[in-house]
């Protein structure tokens, strides 16, 4: 099986460096350039399946794909990014400045479960697990499934995959909006933490003509 995982185009929020969390700002002009040339760089990529979180940042990036390849949008609430509670909206000068004790905990020692309101890890990563499962749940061996979902929801996946889940949220990898993440493997949630799953690549974004790329 064939696993695309993409992350949303860019958000006017994303342009502002605010959290987003499960807040729903819209796209921002770059970000509805970012779908055009996702949908060029996808056009008869031979997708069997294309899922979304719901969220609009992330189904219009995926009516994106959906057009260029034909393949219908399945939206997914179990996609979407983890809940940040009472930062959602604020930059990290706000915070900063507002909660300087806590932000400074943040800063040492990066957790979900520190954030005023939020999801949390646990539950974020049940979450995740339970909506991948049924993205992939009788897929064959051949098949290519698209997921288009937001950037803690691959950073979580990757280092699953990867075993590397002890770093917490101190992850190695850039993740791009409509950066592409491909990987490999077998169709079985469960066996994802064994490293069953193989990464091909990491952030691919390079259809973003002009932009600059960390893939």
């Amino acid at each position: 099986m064939r696993l695309l995982l993409i992350r949303h185009a860019q958000t006017v929020w994303n342009a502002a460096g605010r959290v987003q969390g499960q807040a729903d700002p819209p796209l921002s002009e770059r970000g509805h350039e970012q779908c055009r040339a996702l949908g060029l760089r996808l056009a008869g990529y031979g997708l069997n399946a294309l899922y979304s979180s719901d969220l609009e940042r992330a189904r219009l990036t995926a009516e994106a794909v959906a057009t260029a390849t034909g393949a219908p949008v399945r939206l997914d609430t179990g996609l979407r990014e983890v809940g940040l509670g009472r930062w959602e909206g604020a930059s990290a000068e706000s915070l900063e400045r507002d909660d300087p004790e806590l932000f400074a905990r943040w800063a040492r020692e990066p957790s979900w479960d520190v954030v005023p309101g939020g999801e949390g890890g646990s539950a974020f990563r049940q979450r995740v697990l339970e909506a991948m499962g049924r993205v992939v749940a009788g897929r064959g061996d051949n098949e290519a499934v698209a997921v288009v979902t937001h950037i803690g929801v691959i950073r979580l996946v990757l280092s699953i995959c990867a075993g590397l889940e002890s770093l917490g949220l101190r992850w190695p990898w850039a993740i791009d909006n409509t950066g592409l993440t491909s990987l490999v493997g077998p169709p079985d949630v469960s066996a994802w933490d064994t490293s069953a799953l193989a990464v091909l690549a990491i952030n691919d974004s390079t259809h973003l003509a002009g932009a600059a790329s960390r893939a």
